[in-house]
């Protein structure tokens, strides 16, 4: 299948592709099932949620470096059982489809891990846990929910093939995050709020009592959608009869330049060197409130911008697209990370509020004039290389995909796990628990870990795109031939489901 579309070509392919893109294939209520699934299914409580720093080192309590050495195991864990359920997924065939089975068998022990995470820090402060007990506890969960997400996980997939619709899938998508955009930073809010009037003594309540209340709430909240939604799903992208063996669909991803250079710039962009930004506010400034309050100047034009996704999409090439939000991002941070530096470490504005808040306010206006776009091409970039996968190879390899994806960022985590804790607790001075109060060298050297790397490598992650190259005619043409694809596949399962009743 050539990357290219004959000019001979284009004209039908144009007219036929529009026919197609305007077909919707999902009921309204599989719609419905979608949009709350897609807004609320992962509210939780950002920064303060389980794996976040401020939970590990501040509500629950463990060592940076003694939890860095722990995630080694995991990753070495999670690398051995991903190729096998990999190759389980991939080439499941079932009347209900490839991914469908796996949504139910995930349901009942992804419920009895939630709960047990919810409850996780009081139980530990119920029974007075020491640090290295608590770490033990976390680890175990942490297993668990790896091996849950390898081998059943495979259900969360149906959201690429629930339509085969780019155009339907789009606006599906653009609607569900316009719906989570006016709530999903709610439950982190309402908890930030409490945080400062914690750090700053005006409240007395423990930290592992408010998450708990909390993350209950909001985890009821995010799960029953989930489950309306596993309910509802249907598989509309027929599968082929037998995917190849995972080497050769390994080999074959590697030869697919769309997928490869999604998948470098994933690299590149996670290389996350230092510490996130939410210990500088807390630590720093005694105030996590400064995104919200912050971004109050760039809140109307963040749901102004989802008006603007459809045509921005019909007018420009995806590449395009993730270089207009991408680039108003890096000119924000470095905006920011700059202004913080005047004055040096004993006087300077990093330690200020007032200032701080307000060059990242002028920031979020330029990055939420593009918000929306954000919201959305991470998703459609995903999309158009597994669609072009499809249509270069004739099979769809979702988890062997994801495997590949996976096995990169582990690798890269297990060492960034161990540099970022040595950089935090070495280098920085970092404090853990819930009373612990940073030097002033401290202050100063989680400023620039949390925001001076990731500069470095937000920039470098722009260079792979410029050689992304499905445009707009070559997607066109994709989707056309696409369609012809599946519909044979389709029949031809359905003969064979028939055969087999018969």
């Amino acid at each position: 299948m050539s990357d290219k579309v004959p000019n001979r070509d284009l004209k039908e392919s144009t007219t036929l592709n529009k026919a197609y893109m305007n077909r919707l294939f999902c009921s309204t209520k599989e719609r419905i099932a979608f949009i709350l699934y897609s807004a609320f299914g992962g509210v939780g409580l950002g920064k303060y949620d389980v794996g976040s720093d401020i939970w590990l080192y501040k509500i629950y309590g463990i060592s940076p470096t003694a939890f860095a050495k722990a995630q080694v195991g995991l990753g070495i864990y999670d690398m051995v059982n991903d190729p096998v359920s990999a190759a389980i997924i991939d080439n499941m065939r079932s009347r209900w489809g490839k991914f469908k089975p796996f949504q139910f068998l995930s349901l009942i022990p992804s419920l009895i891990t939630g709960i047990y995470t919810c409850f996780l820090p009081l139980i530990a402060e119920i029974k007075g846990k020491d640090e290295q007990s608590k770490l033990v506890s976390y680890m175990i969960l942490c297993y668990v929910n790896e091996t849950i997400g390898a081998f059943f996980g495979g259900g969360g997939y149906i959201n690429n093939v629930f339509t085969p619709n780019p155009n339907e899938r789009t606006s599906l998508l653009v609607s569900s995050k316009f719906v989570a955009g006016l709530i999903e930073k709610l439950p982190q809010q309402i908890v930030g709020v409490l945080m400062d009037l914690i750090a700053n003594n005006v409240i007395k309540i423990g930290l592992a009592k408010t998450f708990v209340a909390f993350k209950t709430v909001v985890w009821v909240w995010a799960t029953l959608p989930t489950i309306m939604w596993y309910i509802m799903s249907k598989e509309r992208v027929p599968q082929s009869e037998k995917a190849p063996n995972p080497i050769k669909g390994i080999f074959a991803i590697f030869r697919n330049k769309p997928l490869l250079i999604n998948v470098l710039t994933d690299f590149v962009d996670g290389i996350n060197v230092g510490t996130g930004e939410d210990l500088y506010y807390n630590d720093v400034l005694n105030f996590n409130l400064l995104p919200t309050v912050g971004g109050i100047a760039g809140s109307p034009i963040s749901y102004a911008s989802y008006a603007f996704v459809p045509k921005f999409r019909a007018r420009f090439s995806t590449k395009t697209l993730f270089f207009m939000n991408r680039g108003s991002i890096l000119i924000s941070e470095t905006a920011f990370f700059l202004f913080g530096l005047i004055g040096g470490k004993e006087k300077g504005l990093y330690l200020k509020r007032v200032p701080m808040t307000l060059i990242f306010a002028a920031g979020n206006v330029l990055e939420m004039t593009f918000y929306a776009l954000g919201k959305v091409i991470g998703n459609e970039i995903n999309f158009e290389v597994l669609d072009y996968f499809e249509w270069q190879n004739g099979y769809r390899l979702e988890a062997t995909i994801s495997l590949v994806r996976n096995y990169i960022t582990k690798v890269k985590n297990i060492i960034l796990n161990v540099i970022n804790a040595k950089l935090l607790e070495s280098w920085a001075g970092y404090q853990i628990g819930e009373d612990a109060i940073q030097t002033a060298d401290t202050k100063w050297r989680l400023f620039i870990i949390a925001f001076g790397p990731r500069l470095i490598f937000d920039a470098l992650s722009l260079i792979p795109m410029v050689f992304y190259n499905i445009d707009k005619n070559t997607r066109n043409k994709m989707y056309l031939d696409l369609e012809k694809m599946r519909a044979k596949r389709a029949q031809e399962e359905l003969e064979r489901v028939q055969l087999l009743d018969s």
